[in-house]
């Protein structure tokens, strides 16, 4: 945390001295410069920047129509792989879906809330939408919670969102890239991001744009929507969906640790383990971690658990024999008794949403009327 801050400040302050002495020098010279000029000498970067954050913001009382537009057109894209709305997208439940934030193509980035309680698991959809099968599975885990409450404990917060890049799924062939053409797997911005993320899509991926981590880390909307969305509720375990590798891979504490570890790191370890014992014993993996992965962000830096269920193929019809499989798994990472302490829980470098004037929203969970989080 404390590096990531010193890095995120470090390089502003570097931008703000070399542009101040650019300025001052052209001052001196008595040099006058236009905005074509100002153009012509600087490159733009599609990134979400402070001043073009707005551009990504809802616009407030349009929420609720934006939502429905957006449900209705996943409806409409469902019928090519013979998927069922009503439980596998966004549902006849009356499921509260929210939103504040929308991609570059004005999508809204949706999410939904389940139980009041304080003990919160994170689970994510969507993020390579090309692999399709993940995009049902977490959109019907949500209609699953809304029709049995019962299985949320009395302690316990459910957050999902099903499809965090939905304009690479909305593509004509759904795309692992986001919009603009970034791996969103790839952007969050890690303590080795400007070490080696571009190096190693370089030498290990060859320069494959499937792979491109963007041009600057945190640089895409959807990121920034996951760092928000782990800021606000504070989750104290992570599971993302993907496919098609076929396995479960934790990171979080006590991850790729050569000591002995502690009870809470064992336990924190223990949820791959507890999942994967009623998803049929699928296999568990120790992969590394990526530069600017997920799983590097929250799990390795933040210590949250984090759970990536890769499922076996990307095969649309799969998807109820999937279900039939790892929706117990996803009901034992909801009951799984962990609750995170380890994790940073005041403000810190992963807030990145304040540094563009937004707040991240705090909550009361001690109380049931939950505050609406505010962008």
């Amino acid at each position: 945390m404390r590096l990531t801050n010193l890095t995120t400040k470090s390089l502003s302050s570097l931008l703000s001295l070399s542009f101040c002495a650019w300025t001052n020098t052209a001052a001196a010279l008595d040099m006058s410069f236009s905005d074509q000029a100002m153009k012509d000498a600087f490159i733009s970067l599609p990134v979400v920047l402070r001043d073009n954050f707005q551009q990504f913001v809802l616009a407030y009382g349009s929420e609720t129509a934006n939502v429905k537009t957006f449900c209705d057109r996943i409806a409409q894209s469902y019928v090519m792989f013979k998927w069922k709305p009503a439980i596998e997208g966004c549902g006849d439940r009356g499921i509260n879906w929210r939103s504040q934030l929308k991609s570059h193509a004005g999508s809204p980035l949706i999410y939904a809330e389940f139980g009041h309680g304080s003990n919160t698991t994170l689970v994510l959809g969507g993020v390579h939408p090309d692999e399709l099968t993940p995009i049902p599975i977490t959109f019907k885990f949500a209609n699953h919670l809304q029709a049995n409450p019962q299985l949320i404990p009395e302690n316990g917060r459910v957050i999902i969102a099903p499809l965090v890049n939905p304009d690479g799924f909305f593509r004509r062939g759904a795309s692992r890239t986001n919009g603009r053409g970034v791996d969103l797997n790839r952007n969050f911005f890690t303590q080795d991001w400007y070490g080696i993320a571009k190096t190693w899509w370089a030498e290990k991926r060859e320069k494959n744009p499937r792979h491109f981590p963007g041009h600057i880390p945190n640089s895409e909307i959807e990121t920034l929507f996951q760092i928000w969305l782990i800021d606000t509720y504070k989750p104290d375990k992570i599971i993302s969906v993907h496919a098609p590798l076929g396995f479960y891979d934790y990171d979080g504490p006590g991850d790729q640790k050569p000591r002995a570890l502690t009870d809470s790191e064992e336990k924190a370890r223990m949820l791959v383990r507890s999942m994967s014992a009623n998803s049929r014993n699928y296999k568990v993996v120790d992969f590394t971690f990526y530069p600017g992965s997920l799983g590097n962000y929250a799990g390795n830096e933040r210590g949250i658990p984090t759970v990536t269920l890769e499922l076996e193929t990307t095969n649309p019809d799969k998807i109820s024999e999937y279900w039939t499989q790892f929706s117990p798994g996803l009901e034992q990472a909801v009951k799984y008794p962990f609750v995170n302490t380890s994790a940073p829980r005041t403000k810190g470098a992963s807030l990145f949403l304040e540094s563009y004037g937004r707040k991240t929203a705090r909550f009361n969970d001690e109380s049931s009327d939950t505050k609406k989080p505010a962008l």
